[in-house]
């Protein structure tokens, strides 16, 4: 049923259209969302062969990467948080037929990001380790977790750029150019990783903190080129290197009206992960390392959901400039109906599959069994994480951040966390306790978006 629902919508994404037609809403979606399905596998790639050149230097290392990547992704969420802001405003800005708006809410949103680079550097340089230690991760693991911080901490103005300015580009439409950026940086990480983590062809042997050197210098080279694209070769949205670099209070209010509850939820999100992580470092080195590798897994699983998301975003964005809010609702709906059918093939491929995907990381025997049972949940979960994923988006695109905030905090902190230690450590049922505080986050979640949704609120916000 799922594999026929996915050939029809390929034949039709297929079927050439007569000369003059007008490019259907299906059409639409996929050419925004086939770019960022590719860019996000690329991103998943680049991570996932880190973590397998790190699984080859043992469990701890693998433990210490984990936790070093969770709290590094934590800064991140800020970028990401002020580049939904920032994509919501340039779509309404392009739908509405005004590009210098649209240039100046890229600019004061590179602003933004410039500065708030220099925080997190200074944050991520001195408490490095003491925020790793924090998780009760041992001195060895907490070595090589607080050194993959610190260097991806203190050059985290090249992760804002690549993430913000991206922002733009998709809000004004334009997928590709992100995705080839991200695809050039993924073949430039795969081999310094190689020859920095196990220091082959006379370059250092850095082991873990390799990882992190190298994914920071393809990241720094994929932030110049999205500046390149932006400030020299961009038709959609192309930026002038004078004007527009001061402070202008009203664009940054607009800015923030949307990025700070997004990135409030992506935090709240954050913490939630890191206790829920934490609950599984209490249960043992090898119950993290199992953990660790079905979460680097399941980035694959995310991807249509992702992709199909961003499509969302951008359309509603710029159907709500353009005052078509019918064509809004049409396309997040249509969105969310494709993203769900892909990710349900994916949580199928991760069922029949599971005992060869997890031996590409190990053959641990202690950490292979519960990394199958940890992606049994995430392949039943897949239908439930498209729907909170993908209207999620539609809502952020509308500017109701707030909502999803709220949503959010619901889901990780009263049902995934407060679930998982009731089962998982009071009650005893260890890993398989935890896991089951982790599905019923996304059943609720999924319920709570599609309700808000449903509700309309979104249709007549002022941003």
């Amino acid at each position: 049923m799922v594999l026929t629902a996915v050939l029809r919508r390929l034949d039709a994404w297929r079927r050439p259209l007569p000369k003059d037609a007008p490019v259907s809403l299906n059409r639409q979606l996929f050419r925004l969302a086939w770019p960022s399905l590719v860019e996000n596998l690329l991103q998943t790639l680049l991570v996932v062969v880190d973590l397998i050149f790190v699984g080859k230097l043992g469990a701890e290392a693998i433990a210490g990467v984990g936790l070093g990547g969770q709290f590094s992704f934590l800064l991140q969420v800020l970028f990401m948080g002020l580049a939904v802001g920032n994509t919501a405003l340039v779509a309404r800005a392009i739908g509405a037929g005004d590009p210098r708006e649209a240039e100046r809410v890229a600019k004061q949103s590179l602003v933004i990001t410039g500065l708030l680079s220099v925080v997190i550097a200074l944050v991520g340089g001195f408490y490095a380790d003491a925020i790793v230690r924090v998780m009760g991760a041992t001195e060895s693991v907490t070595a090589m977790g607080g050194g993959f911080l610190r260097i991806i901490a203190v050059f985290s103005v090249v992760i804002g750029v690549m993430i913000v300015g991206g922002g733009t580009l998709r809000g004004a439409g334009d997928t590709r150019t992100p995705m080839l950026i991200t695809g050039l940086i993924n073949v430039i990480n795969v081999v310094l990783a190689y020859l920095l983590i196990f220091g082959n062809f006379g370059f250092p042997r850095l082991g873990a903190l390799g990882s992190a050197a190298a994914t920071t210098l393809a990241r720094g080279i994929g932030a110049g080129l999205v500046l390149w694209v932006l400030f020299r070769r961009s038709r959609v949205i192309p930026l002038a290197l004078r004007g527009g670099w001061g402070f202008h209070r009203d664009v940054i209010a607009r800015i923030l009206n949307i990025g700070v509850p997004s990135a409030a939820e992506q935090i709240v999100f954050q913490l939630g992960f890191f206790v829920f992580s934490a609950m599984a470092v209490s249960l043992g080195t090898h119950n993290y390392a199992a953990q660790q590798i079905a979460f680097n897994i399941s980035n694959f699983s995310i991807l249509p959901g992702f992709a199909f998301g961003v499509a969302a975003l951008t359309l509603v964005g710029q159907s709500l400039g353009a005052k078509s809010i019918a064509r809004a609702e049409a396309s997040a709906l249509e969105a969310m109906k494709s993203g769900v059918i892909w990710m349900t093939l994916v949580g199928i491929i991760f069922f029949i599959g599971r005992d060869w995907l997890i031996g590409m990381y190990t053959d641990d025997p202690l950490v292979q069994q519960p990394a199958e049972m940890c992606l049994i949940f995430i392949a039943l979960g897949q239908p439930m994480f498209g729907v909170a994923m993908v209207l999620g988006q539609a809502l952020r695109g509308a500017g109701d951040t707030r909502a999803t905030l709220v949503i959010t905090f619901i889901g990780m902190w009263i049902v995934r966390v407060g679930l998982a230690f009731l089962l998982g450590l009071v009650l005893g049922w260890g890993l398989f306790g935890l896991w089951l505080g982790w599905i019923s986050d996304f059943f609720v979640r999924a319920v709570l978006v599609a309700l808000r949704f449903r509700a309309g609120v979104w249709k007549t916000l002022r941003v």
